[in-house]
């Protein structure tokens, strides 16, 4: 008796709940195969389509001992190795990846874009995208353990409640109009609901990869992002419940109950076995000083915990997501990241280049017009929905616009929704085309529209929004501010280190932040502070910026930064601007827009880094803060360009060839009280030369070999920077 029959078909491409084997071969269960008289006639019922099978098609079957038996002559074209595909992917990726990166476009797109040229509907040089799939799953799996890796629990923790609500909401109201207008074009209640489902779900992996590729995940709009996407992937479970009960007709309760029971147990269990356990055994492992046996150990979680929520009926890259978090918490997370980047820049890529092999081109030529209709109005909808939603909880209309288009795509989740719901007759062959096509085309221009999304966001507030402030009656009241007078623009760390400095400087400041909840904090506590939008021009001239002498703009948004930067140029032409960044390549345009010093997180840890490099090989401090300093002078261009870096080379050595003065003083407790200056080694010493001693307010008469040191003398030393650097150690 056979169990599994595999249908030969050459160019036929059903897109079908079956495994795909090379060369146009379909694997089904039997059970979807009925004999028809007269023999040797069959009927495969896959849901989509019914063909009668003849001589014309062959036949293989498999019994329950793998043993093959044919019913019909069958003969398979080549079959296409994994590594030939894999070959194939990569030698056509990468000169388009080359084009795109010369057209300054993300390189999702370009995968994308490699994969419709390389497809079964574009040169037809990969014929089965299943191999692809195999590896695209993988990538996602890798991809979502990454950014759980980079978030942390705590950072999870530290999202404000208001995004996880404003996620739940997204969920319920976009499946609610997914079904009605599902219901409006005639679907039946089943089709109706599972296509909201699927249009309420955004894809992570391409959103997350944006993300990351901008730099933009460790920002609030991003972690606000990933929150999103978190409870879209977490709601996979409820919306595959709810097309297996329609699937067999009739609800169970009990069913739902226990599965949900079952994911609750499951997150505690993890989230107690990462919180007690899993350190010891890290700690462990790492011991035992083998990266062989840290990376196993480290797929072992991974693998383990995305084996244990796919048995409680979660998705693989929600377990892969998991083990991430559960792992970020641990002190080796660093190490846990750099040995997996490599396996996951390559099985990512695989994911984005499946998704444009799967868009039939000759499909969506035929019904172009309908199928941009769709795709456009998705991603219209979606977007506006999050616009909707998010405004009443206090988010910006520059902020919510910007993350509706963020997540505006159909997600690759809604793929496993769909083909659940096809394979159980829900939805027919004809919508289930326009879904895949539609989809396709969405994730396909998401990359464009994520790089599109701050400009979008930008015009759209500035049109549409007047920028609202409210201010404390003292300063309406107030004529005139006191001088120097200092503008910090957002109340995060690195605002309120600010702050506090200029407060114990006596330096007079006041405070610009968008948090109306932070504003009135700060007020709280005496301080002067400004509810507004920086990238507002009638903001900025409501609270008198031309009054300010200098402003630190210290938030995290890289767009509101150069924004801003450019229209206070505009309003206030004197005015002293020090920016933060995150990465040395914003420092450029940002003194293009008018900023006058820019501070770039990613480069000052680097010179932090390189400082103490040096000094642990006892380079002299002296050339150490000639480096530092020539480098911030030339406001770090020895880290963009490889010319500046022999400039600043040449200018190191001419610095370091000519000879300088230094005052050492002699303080109270200084073990070298008592000694005399020949002593210590200056005798005789050419290259470093004692030429004054200076005790209160006159210099002692030289020769200065037998002169005793005492308290508060001033030793002035000539010399060498290499020389004068030993010198000063003998004073310690």
């Amino acid at each position: 008796m056979l169990d599994r029959v595999l249908f030969i078909e050459p160019g036929v491409f059903p897109h079908v709940q079956g495994r795909s084997i090379p060369s146009k071969c379909w694997l089904f269960d039997c059970s979807l195969l009925t004999r028809v008289d007269p023999e040797p006639v069959y009927v495969l019922n896959t849901g989509i389509h019914r063909w009668r099978l003849s001589r014309d098609a062959g036949i293989m079957g498999w019994d329950s001992n793998g043993k093959s038996s044919h019913n019909h002559q069958a003969s398979m074209a080549h079959d296409i190795p994994f590594l030939y595909d894999l070959l194939l992917v990569i030698l056509f990726s990468l000169p388009v990846l080359l084009l795109f990166r010369r057209l300054g476009l993300s390189p999702v797109a370009g995968f994308i874009a490699a994969g419709i040229l390389i497809g079964p509907h574009g040169l037809g040089l990969v014929q089965s995208i299943s191999s692809v799939e195999i590896a695209a799953e993988i990538g996602i799996v890798l991809l979502l353990f990454m950014v759980g890796l980079e978030l942390s629990l705590s950072g999870l923790a530290k999202t404000p409640w208001r995004v996880y609500l404003i996620a739940v909401l997204q969920v319920l109201l976009t499946s609610g109009i997914g079904f009605a207008v599902g219901k409006l074009l005639g679907l039946g209640n089943g089709a109706a609901l599972v296509s909201g489902f699927a249009l309420a779900v955004s894809s992570s992996a391409i959103v997350l990869k944006g993300l990351a590729d901008k730099g933009e995940i460790q920002t609030p709009l991003g972690r606000g992002v990933v929150a999103v996407c978190v409870v879209q992937d977490f709601a996979i479970v409820p919306m595959m419940l709810v097309v297996s009960i329609l699937v067999q007709g009739h609800s169970r309760l009990d069913v739902i109950g226990g599965q949900f029971f079952k994911v609750l147990v499951l997150v505690t269990l993890l989230y107690l076995f990462g919180r007690f356990v899993l350190p010891a055994l890290m700690n462990w492992m790492v011991g035992m000083r083998s990266r062989e046996i840290f990376l196993l150990f480290t797929i072992l979680i991974l693998l383990g915990t995305t084996w244990v929520f796919s048995l409680a009926g979660l998705s693989l890259a929600l377990g892969a997501f998991a083990a991430g978090l559960i792992l970020s918490e641990n002190e080796y997370s660093a190490q846990v990241l750099a040995e997996v980047l490599p396996f996951h820049s390559l099985f990512s890529s695989l994911f984005f280049v499946s998704i444009g092999m799967m868009l039939n081109l000759e499909f969506v030529m035929l019904h172009l017009a309908p199928l941009a209709a769709v795709a456009f109005g998705v991603i219209l909808l979606k977007m506006l929905i999050i616009v909707i939603i998010s405004m009443p909880f206090g988010f910006s209309l520059r902020e919510s616009l910007q993350g509706g288009l963020y997540l505006a795509q159909i997600g690759e989740f809604s793929f496993l929704l769909m083909s659940a719901a096809v394979q159980g007759s829900i939805i027919e062959s004809t919508g289930f085309q326009y879904f895949i096509a539609a989809s396709s085309l969405s994730l396909a221009v998401t990359p464009l529209i994520m790089q599109l999304a701050p400009h979008i966001a930008w015009y759209a507030h500035s049109r549409l929004k007047r920028g609202i402030v409210r201010e404390s009656d003292a300063l309406l009241r107030s004529t005139s501010r006191p001088h120097p007078a200092v503008l910090i623009v957002g109340y995060g760390v690195n605002g309120r280190n600010v702050a506090c400095v200029l407060q114990e400087a006596g330096i007079h400041h006041e405070i610009l932040e968008y948090n109306p909840k932070t504003v009135a904090e700060i007020r709280n506590t005496g301080e002067i502070a400004h509810y507004g939008d920086v990238t507002r021009p009638e903001v900025l001239r409501h609270i008198r910026l031309d009054e300010f002498d200098s402003v630190v703009l210290a938030i995290a948004d890289a767009e509101a930064t150069r924004r801003g930067v450019s229209i206070m140029r505009d309003l206030h032409p004197e005015l002293h601007i020090l920016a933060r960044t995150r990465f040395v390549t914003e420092v450029e345009e940002l003194q293009k827009l008018g900023a006058d010093s820019i501070v770039p997180e990613e480069f000052e840890t680097s010179l932090r880094l390189f400082a103490e490099l040096l000094a642990h090989y006892h380079i002299p401090p002296h050339i150490i803060a000639l480096q530092t300093d020539l480098v911030r002078r030339q406001s770090y261009g020895m880290l963009r360009s490889q010319s500046s870096r022999g400039e600043l080379d040449r200018e190191v050595q001419s610095l370091l060839m000519k000879r300088l003065i230094e005052a050492v003083p002699i303080v109270p407790d200084s073990k070298k009280i008592g000694s005399t200056l020949g002593k210590m080694g200056f005798e005789g010493d050419s290259r470093c030369m004692v030429v004054s001693v200076i005790r209160g307010a006159c210099p002692l008469p030289a020769p200065y070999e037998q002169t005793v040191l005492q308290a508060h003398d001033l030793v002035v030393l000539y010399g060498d920077h290499v020389s004068l650097d030993n010198a000063l150690k003998r004073f310690q």
